[in-house]
């Protein structure tokens, strides 16, 4: 990605806070917080290796000035199985906090979006390789290091999942190839299509006539600005598309569940057959559950207790009062609930 193309895109206000953000994300004050004591947590050399074959990351002599937590989620996309590479870059977090950093991502609620259904028809992108299509300066490389557990040293080249201020510079970027009005100069706003960015997603829609232009420019604005995307997520002048988990359905103005949310729901459901979940998975529950009455039109306070339970967890995550992995037990009533509310 050429960052330095799309930020002459940007408008004053945009440019000012992109650099605030990049400034604390890449040259942060090394002594404004004290080092971690370190993670135990060490990725397989094996991921590594993956790693350093997509250019995501190299082999390096030992550990940096600051600890970062690697590790590997287990997901499932286009019905196969795969693991995503997070390095939670605790202390890099910490020193972004401690120079006032605070998340700006303009992301509405679902039901802000879903007005563009009376459109003609919509078109897709999604960025191939997400968070990494932003490269790490060389001269901080050193403070993005993990360890392999072989004892070897590794260093991203390429802007993790994990650290805080990756969703707003990921956003920003997307926004700007976009031509969203609130991002670019007026040269660059796509004024005839409705554009919508969901952090590495973006969505027009409108006629087709306007979509197909507004799509056209932004193939070529992909090809000046070296991003790309990824084709099974990508539409093109399309009726019916999936997006920021809705099923649209231009042909006849209708949204829905989109299939990846109604399998993520199901299987949930699924797990609520145990006694406990975790603090996280409750979390997760929540926002899925609260997203999904949204779309589908249904009242959340008709669960009310449920929403009660979820709140109260997350209000102990947000707090420091429970750790993420921490069971919590489910009686009868919340599992009852909450299955009731998956099921409509």
């Amino acid at each position: 990605m050429d960052v330095d193309k799309l930020r002459a895109r940007m408008t004053d206000s945009v440019r000012v806070r992109f650099d605030d953000t990049w400034q604390k994300t890449f040259y942060p004050d090394v002594n404004s917080v004290l080092p971690s004591l370190g993670s135990p947590s060490r990725l397989e050399v094996g991921h590594a290796k993956q790693l350093e074959v997509h250019g995501i990351a190299a082999r390096t002599l030992g550990p940096g000035p600051w600890s970062s937590v690697p590790f590997t989620v287990l997901e499932e996309k286009d019905g196969s199985l795969r693991q995503r590479f997070i390095l939670w870059t605790l202390d890099g977090n910490r020193a972004a906090e401690a120079a006032g950093y605070e998340a700006s991502v303009p992301l509405a609620h679902v039901s802000c979006y879903l007005g563009a259904v009376h459109e003609e028809c919509g078109s897709t992108r999604d960025f191939r390789t997400g968070f990494y299509a932003i490269e790490i300066p060389k001269a901080v490389r050193h403070l993005f290091r993990f360890a392999a557990d072989d004892g070897s040293w590794w260093e991203l080249n390429r802007l993790p999942m994990g650290h805080t201020c990756a969703p707003e510079l990921m956003h920003t970027l997307a926004a700007v190839s976009a031509g969203h009005p609130d991002f670019v100069l007026p040269e660059f706003v796509e004024g005839d299509v409705v554009v919508h960015v969901w952090v590495d997603n973006i969505r027009y829609a409108g006629s087709k006539r306007n979509v197909l232009a507004a799509t056209e420019r932004l193939d070529k604005t992909a090809l000046d600005c070296s991003l790309t995307w990824k084709g099974v997520d990508s539409r093109t002048a399309s009726r019916r598309y999936e997006f920021i988990g809705v099923d649209w359905r231009h042909d006849v103005s209708h949204v829905s569940l989109s299939s990846k949310l109604r399998k993520k729901l199901v299987t949930t459901r699924y797990e609520l057959r145990s006694s406990s979940l975790s603090a996280a998975d409750i979390e997760t529950l929540g926002g899925r559950l609260l997203h999904a009455s949204a779309i589908a039109g249904i009242f959340p306070g008709s669960f009310w207790f449920a929403l009660k339970f979820m709140r109260g967890v997350t209000n102990s995550l947000n707090r420091g009062k429970r750790l993420p992995s921490e069971p919590v037990l489910l009686s009868s009533c919340i599992r009852s609930s909450l299955q009731g509310w998956i099921d409509i």
